[in-house]
């Protein structure tokens, strides 16, 4: 039993760990963002965010992730002001 069982693998650091987290985060923002929506709009959005998502999911430059971050957040409020804004009429 010598082999370490994370031999072989690719562990990630603390900050890639913690980006990561915040990645998840965003991603069951904007979901929970759609409660509330009709069906047909939820969908489209819950569709457009994963194919975004997917889309960057090979960046590794730290500085690229913390700007699609920040992009993604001020997406995600225009979303929920939306939302609010539709429950309102």
């Amino acid at each position: 039993m010598s082999a370490s069982r994370f031999a072989g693998k690719n562990i990630p650091t603390l900050q890639q760990f913690m980006t990561k987290q915040k990645v998840l985060s965003l991603y069951r923002e904007i979901l929970r963002a759609t409660k509330g929506l009709p069906q047909d709009d939820a969908e489209f959005i819950r569709s457009w965010a994963r194919s975004d998502f997917e889309r960057y999911r090979t960046v590794t430059d730290p500085d690229r992730i913390q700007l699609l971050l920040s992009q993604g957040k001020v997406q995600l409020r225009t979303l929920e002001k939306s939302v609010t804004f539709s429950k309102v009429k």
